[in-house]
């Protein structure tokens, strides 16, 4: 089973996309044996645009699924709620669902693993850091808590209370 980890985020109608999109991965990804794991949500001033902020979390859940397959099913939820492919990078989300990591596998295509955010955006590494802190990333060789204990951003960000849908197999708290 390989451990994954996904980016999530939102800046229209936030509350109703990341719950609804925590739902929709639940149905996809969570069983009994692999419940799905959420951080806490933050939320942050958008990056690279001016636009409404943004909440973000991550998610983590074990699979035998492909890169490729978990792709395709976080981009067909996107495209269910509202997201349309081809827009630019930096623009308004419904819901945005990044791979960011799969174990320690490193590649550039279909997908970029480690997803490069990862070192850039406090709202990546911050809900990283707490729930896999011991995980090494696969690049820099370090874990993220110690990523994040030296991260260096003037990006703003905060932990906000969020009511997560109550779903049987959602932990809230540390994956690994």
């Amino acid at each position: 089973m390989t451990h994954v980890l996904l980016g999530v985020g939102s800046n229209r109608q936030r509350q109703y996309h990341l719950t609804e999109g925590l739902i929709a991965l639940h149905q996809e990804f969570a069983t009994a044996d692999n419940p799905l794991y959420v951080s806490r949500v933050f939320e942050s001033a958008a990056v690279g645009f001016d636009g409404a902020p943004f909440y973000n979390l991550v998610v983590g859940f074990t699979t035998a699924a492909s890169v490729e397959f978990i792709q395709q099913r976080c981009k067909a939820l996107e495209i269910r709620f509202g997201h349309q492919p081809g827009v630019a990078k930096y623009s308004p989300r419904t819901l945005d669902i990044d791979i960011l990591l799969y174990d320690q596998m490193v590649m550039e295509h279909p997908v970029q693993l480690p997803r490069a955010e990862i070192l850039h955006n406090a709202f990546v590494l911050w809900p990283l850091a707490e729930l896999v802190p011991n995980f090494i990333h696969p690049l820099e060789q370090r874990t993220l808590q110690s990523l994040w204990d030296e991260y260096e951003s003037t990006q703003q960000l905060e932990p906000i209370e969020f009511s997560f849908p109550q779903l049987p197999y959602l932990q809230q708290g540390r994956m690994l």
